[in-house]
């Protein structure tokens, strides 16, 4: 199956975060079915205290229409938690819950007229301004959710109760007006700000969403990169492996002289020699491809007793004849004492070794000089030195060499296809068997790579 696009991915996450909190915006004003059993309640209570100053059928026609629009509102809250809208149904919603709230603002607002055309004691006109004041005080809990729900349910209400008092002709009408006029501005105000409140909590909820689709995005991409970059070294693995099989297998009949005699004895130890160098790239090629997947090198591998003299000869042979084509003297200084054995992977000692040769010779002016040597050190540790007269490092530079796939900027006049793996590859095998490695160098004077391994590394450890 193929993947999906990253973008893609990234859009249809953020997409989905923002259309569901679009539908948790709205969903506050059908949150519950109390305000609308409140305003029908309230309404008959109201039609109570003013029963004997206002006509029955007036109180019944307007109790009956505030009961009428409270039973669409119960109506919409059921549908709306029965169909679950998603996000392009939030819109139609907020629409149908905004004329509902609208039409029981004005329904509301014909108390005004009742305070208006008909006279009443101030103890009447005192509780039906109590029962809008808490109705409005009440929506900025439930309506505000949307602000333009919110005003159409209470600037109507409270316009039309502060008009019909102060239209009534009562000596404290118009104090009780301007006292209403104060408290909506409150309302409405509180309001807003209760709104603008929940809508910082949404911008953040969506901030936080985002954030979280970037997250997924990355990790998601990081993965597909990984794959990507697997699947390239692999493939570049069987690319290298196929065509150097083919020049093992043929150097190894050579050296064998499998279909006849070479005829120069010479010639069969060049093929001896080409087998063995096949094999040790072969070796190689597994090794970078390891480190440049970001992997660790196999541990735990316990080796087997290797000459050390003997691997140092055949890393000189291996590199004398390149060393000679650029002018460069490659000496192999035979060590003090004999040496023990030490208990490695041949293959990975051989790799440092020519690792640290090819790097000399690369690095090492024509008519330089490099050095190979070995003594045994202190304790149960072998030194292995490779020393030249090359370009050198500052101090500063010699942890950046160390750095895989870094090369530094002056050595890339002298090698510019170097990779900059050689050190770092060499200091991990090296590492691998318990050892170190030590850098002297001096820019301009030359450098000294010592490498210490124990005889045994089991009993190091």
């Amino acid at each position: 199956m193929k993947p999906s696009s990253p973008d893609r991915m990234e859009r249809s996450v953020i997409h989905d975060a923002e259309g569901d909190l679009l539908v948790q915006r709205i969903e506050p004003l059908f949150s519950s079915n109390l305000p609308a059993l409140a305003n029908v309640a309230i309404a008959a209570l109201v039609s109570v205290a003013a029963r004997d100053d206002v006509p029955r059928a007036y109180l019944v026609g307007w109790v009956l229409l505030m009961g009428a629009l409270s039973l669409y509102r119960v109506f919409l809250v059921d549908r709306f938690r029965r169909s679950r809208p998603g996000p392009s149904e939030a819109p139609f919603w907020e629409r149908r819950m905004f004329h509902c709230a609208a039409a029981q603002g004005l329904v509301w607002s014909l108390t005004g007229l009742s305070v208006a055309q008909f006279p009443m004691p101030m103890e009447v006109i005192g509780i039906i301004s109590v029962a809008v004041c808490g109705m409005l005080a009440g929506a900025t809990f439930t309506l505000t959710g949307s602000q333009r729900v919110f005003r159409a349910y209470v600037f109507p209400a409270g316009i039309g109760l502060i008009a019909g008092i102060m239209l009534s002709g009562a000596p404290e009408g118009p104090v009780v007006a301007f006292m209403g006029i104060v408290y909506l501005t409150v309302v409405l105000v509180w309001g807003r700000e209760i709104g603008r409140s929940a809508e910082e909590r949404l911008a953040m909820a969506a901030e936080k969403a985002h954030l979280l689709a970037n997250l997924e995005f990355a990790q998601r991409e990081t993965e597909l990169e990984k794959e990507f970059k697997q699947e390239t070294y692999n493939k570049l693995g069987h690319e290298l492996r196929t065509p150097l099989n083919s020049i093992i297998g043929f150097a190894e009949v050579i050296a064998s002289e499998a279909v006849g005699p070479v005829g120069t004895p010479r010639y069969k130890e060049y093929a001896e020699l080409v087998a063995e160098s096949g094999k040790h790239l072969s070796n190689l090629i597994d090794e970078m491809l390891t480190l440049a997947t970001g992997e660790s090198p196999q541990t735990g591998a316990d080796g087997e007793p290797v000459d050390v003299t003997e691997v140092m000869v055949f890393c000189r042979d291996m590199l004398a004849p390149f060393a000679k084509t650029r002018g460069i003297e490659l000496r192999l200084s035979p060590a003090d004492q004999d040496l023990p054995p030490i208990r490695i992977d041949p293959l990975k000692l051989r790799q440092v070794l020519i690792n640290l040769l090819n790097n000399a010779i690369h690095y090492t002016l024509q008519g330089g000089r490099i050095e190979l040597a070995s003594t045994r050190g202190a304790g149960n540790f072998i030194e292995i030195s490779v020393s030249d007269t090359g370009i050198g490092m500052s101090d500063a530079d010699i942890p950046k060499a160390l750095e895989p796939f870094n090369q530094l900027e002056n050595g890339k006049t002298h090698n510019p296809h170097g990779k900059g793996i050689g050190l770092a590859l060499s200091k991990k095998f090296v590492e691998l068997y318990g050892g170190r490695m030590e850098i002297e160098s001096e820019l301009g004077v030359g450098t000294k790579i010592t490498v210490f391994l124990p005889t045994d590394p089991r009993a190091a450890g």
